[in-house]
């Protein structure tokens, strides 16, 4: 028992030689103005960097439970590759979760909803080029494939409508089939030029190649009235900003000129014939990075894990998805626990560098030490919305006698919110911390509200605690 006793205090002695499963230093390390600072690894607490010059490719992808920190790990990526290289970002928003932010961050919305695209735009592209593309695209939404023969009808009428109309939108090629009684094939693509929904059928309204150039944009797909509808615009778009940054061709330079984000983009995420595989695969040859995010890792192609440059773990509490993501990239029993207890913020990240390696590891961050994209917080109730640096509104709370808890939960609620809160839920926050109604409507009178909306707030207020006999409201002078 003396001699196991022994060797074991010695053996513990000697684990301080054995490397945890992390990344060697010198490959996660990187001057600021080279990488992207992320946090820091769980147990020898290295500085991660992300840096593209020792990644085999730029491109990235995320997924996460609702909740996990994607957006929070996007928004921060983008801000500081803003900041240290310049970066231009679009963002192709499924369900419009990042347009508040944007415009919060002096970028560009726009409501694609309220735009048309040309799917026929040649964008540089030789017509028999672009005719592929639209037949690809086409393929996936609407598995032309399955429709042998009026796929070769609708390829021959865009052959001829290039040739016959110099600038043709997809409502010439409906045209030209019903002209020829092609009518199933005709009926394929009405869906497509119906009132409603012809955002591909008339004259582009928006300048792709503007928007590469044009800092952090948003396009906003929420609007649409479906899900083929929106990924058919997600993939023209993309399909475009492929073809521009390639025209322009490869430039050496620092940083990333230009990050496009899909956020639950899975009709184009989860098909081999994709663009997006096509840009995963083919590596840096588009001059851009990628960006993929989804809640559900099924959503995405397995060859998007096996070829993808950065993966980004959050909690994943299904071990069904655990599992995809955990045979698609392989890790340990030990990591995959791991993720299923994720607090915000964690993240397994499994970086394949383009210095060979003697197996992929996947590693282990306690947070992602991410940007704050919230600068401006906003209060809002009726047609008033008070605008107020989010600093400033911390002062006032912390002058106002809230402890760094009660802070916190303040925060975190404008964060959950994109930075808007309603004023009669900053009452109820501060009714609970203890505030009496003067205090609060003090407090409130700082930030700017008037007496007007102080009576809509606290009669508000009122409403949500009828059904607690609270009674009627006064404000004290």
């Amino acid at each position: 028992m003396r001699l196991s006793y022994m060797l074991s205090k010695e053996l513990a002695k000697r684990m301080i030689l054995v490397h945890p499963p992390e990344p060697r230093k010198e490959l996660l390390l990187s001057p600021p103005s080279d990488g992207i600072y992320l946090g820091k690894t769980r147990y020898l607490c290295t500085p991660v960097f992300w840096d593209p010059k020792k990644l085999i490719n730029p491109h990235t992808a995320i997924v996460g439970i609702t909740g996990s920190g994607k957006s929070y790990l996007v928004k921060s990526f983008l801000t500081r590759a803003s900041m240290i290289w310049d970066s231009n970002a679009i963002i192709l928003d499924w369900v419009g979760e990042y347009n508040k932010w944007v415009r919060q961050a002096g970028g560009t919305v726009i409501n694609l909803g309220k735009e048309k695209i040309n799917l026929l735009d040649l964008v540089g592209l030789r017509k028999r080029d672009r005719i592929k593309q639209i037949i690809a695209a086409l393929d996936i939404l609407v598995e032309l494939k399955n429709h042998p023969h009026e796929r070769d009808e609708i390829e021959e009428a865009l052959d001829d409508v290039y040739e016959k109309v110099s600038k043709p939108t997809l409502k010439d090629v409906v045209r030209i089939l019903e002209q020829r009684r092609k009518k199933h094939a005709s009926r394929l693509l009405k869906r497509f030029t119906a009132e409603g929904s012809d955002f591909f059928a008339g004259k582009s309204t928006l300048n792709i190649k503007d928007l590469t150039e044009g800092g952090l944009v948003c396009i906003d797909l929420h609007e649409l009235p479906t899900e083929e509808i929106r990924s058919l615009a997600g993939l023209t778009i993309l399909q475009y900003i492929k073809e521009i940054m390639r025209g322009e061709g490869i430039k050496e330079s620092r940083g990333i000129r230009l990050f496009v984000v899909l956020d639950e983009a899975w009709k184009i995420a989860n098909d081999e014939r994709s663009d997006v595989i096509t840009i995963v695969r083919e590596g840096r040859k588009y001059n851009f990075a990628l960006i993929v995010a989804t809640q559900n890792p099924t959503d995405m192609h397995k060859t998007i894990f096996s070829n993808i440059g950065t993966m980004f773990v959050l909690r994943l509490v299904l071990k069904e998805f655990r599992d995809y993501v955990k045979n698609s990239i392989g890790y340990s029993d030990f990591i995959d626990t791991e993720i299923s207890r994720f607090g915000v913020g964690d993240a397994a990240v499994n970086m394949i560098f383009a210095e060979r390696q003697a197996k992929s590891a996947t590693f282990l961050m306690n947070k992602i030490d991410g940007e704050e994209p919230l600068f401006l917080f906003h209060i809002k109730g009726g047609n008033m919305e008070v605008e107020i640096e989010k600093e400033q509104l911390m002062r006032m709370l912390y002058e106002i006698g809230l402890n760094e808890s009660q802070i916190n939960i303040v925060k975190m609620e404008f964060e959950k919110n994109d930075g808007f809160v309603n004023g009669e839920q900053l009452v109820a926050m501060l009714e609970k911390f203890g505030y009496s109604k003067s205090s609060i409507i003090s407090f409130l009178r700082q930030l700017g509200i008037d007496e007007k909306n102080l009576i809509r707030i606290f009669s508000l207020v009122k409403i949500r605690k009828a059904t607690k006999g609270v009674v009627n409201v006064v404000l004290e002078t």
